[in-house]
């Protein structure tokens, strides 16, 4: 690994919105930058820049090198990409070959090209179990000396029961009417996710026809529930799926997963299907999930994805973390305590979870103050 100068937040850089041809990431990356910004910077003495389409990068010659169109569909055929073209290597160098790379989501194809060119990345993921009281990250890197410095800071997720036995009873109240006309929930994802690419390509339900087929003779009828972040069929109905045999459902995904009826969860990525086991619900993936996830410290292999329940916003988790591979500042012992829901709401993306938490405190307040008018 090369000597590190100055650190870069990135993420995605090339990826576009579905129907049109601009970013995507860049918020993304921007808010990752802000959060970390302060911490990484007093940790290491370094700049903390970052880098997204339009914002020092021209997306274009990235497109033109790997021979893809500029799309959506253009941006999953190179994402996984194994083969990098020498002039994206040459970008790659030219704009982090003195950097440390702190990225959001970062690209298949452009982990391995980092690799190859021996610049190290620590990548942060929003983590797929996001039914505790935050969301939190999963953290992947390529240098085998900054893993063995994450895995002190690596929660075992055989602790993230409770959580889900919490939820289970807060549903209970929160839809004690709910009926599932279904052991089997097919569940939806949004259109463009990284998830989603397998050979080039975007998928869809309607890829997994004869998977629904099998699964249609095993089943009376099926529940289907959409991304709250995507609405529509996401190609079910396509796949050959009668209307009649699918129970639509506006209910919320936790309050399904907590019923007891309900024995599968069938979808192609989506992070359910890592959740679903946490309530006693058996998985299928169609496709395959994007996380490698570690379990107990002992078991993890360089590579995984570590999770990072808290200390990411302490200025001494990133003094532990590059303390490999650069001279950081002396520790300081502050801790910076987060209370619930606070990077959700950051965020702006809640992926159904406040409907059965912080949504009841904003509707008591509602009702109150309705009240007292």
């Amino acid at each position: 690994m090369r000597t590190v100068e100055h650190i870069v937040v990135t993420g995605d850089f090339l990826r576009p919105v579905d129907r049109e041809f601009r970013p995507s990431q860049n918020e993304n990356i921007r808010w990752l930058h802000r959060l970390l910004r302060g911490h990484v910077e007093r940790a290491s003495g370094l700049p903390v820049r970052h880098l997204a389409w339009g914002e020092g990068l021209d997306p274009l010659p990235f497109y033109e090198a790997f021979g893809a169109e500029f799309s959506a569909a253009g941006w999953a055929s190179f994402f996984a990409a194994e083969a990098v073209p020498p002039e994206v290597l040459e970008a790659l160098e030219n704009r982090f070959g003195r950097a440390l790379v702190i990225g959001f989501e970062l690209a298949e194809w452009c982990k391995a090209a980092l690799s190859h060119l021996g610049i190290a990345f620590v990548d942060l993921s929003i983590h797929p179990v996001r039914f505790l009281p935050d969301v939190f990250f999963a953290a992947q890197t390529n240098d085998p000396e900054i893993f063995a410095a994450l895995l002190p800071h690596h929660s075992d997720p055989d602790g993230f029961y409770g959580w889900a036995d919490l939820l289970s009873a807060t549903a209970v109240k929160f839809a004690p009417e709910l009926k599932l006309e279904s052991a089997l929930l097919l569940v939806g994802q949004t259109r463009v996710d990284r998830s989603l690419v397998r050979g080039g390509e975007l998928l869809d339900l309607s890829h997994f026809a004869p998977e629904l087929q099998a699964l249609q003779q095993r089943h009376r009828a099926f529940c289907f529930k959409p991304h709250p972040y995507g609405s529509g069929d996401f190609g079910l109905f396509t796949a050959g799926v009668p209307f009649r045999r699918v129970q639509m459902l506006k209910a919320n995904a936790y309050a399904a997963l907590a019923q007891d009826g309900l024995r599968e969860v069938v979808g192609i990525s989506s992070s359910l299907l890592v959740e679903a086991p946490y309530f006693g619900k058996s998985a299928t993936f169609l496709h395959r999930s994007p996380f490698d996830l570690a379990g107990a410290p002992g078991m993890a292999r360089e590579g995984q994805h570590l999770s990072l329940v808290d200390r990411v916003l302490d200025a001494d988790f990133w003094r532990d973390i590059l303390a490999p591979r650069l001279p950081v500042t002396a520790p300081d012992g502050r801790r910076f305590v987060l209370p619930p829901n606070t990077l959700r709401i950051s965020l702006r993306n809640f992926w159904g979870f406040n409907e059965l938490s912080s949504d009841f405190v904003v509707q008591l307040y509602q009702s109150g103050a309705a009240a007292r008018r």
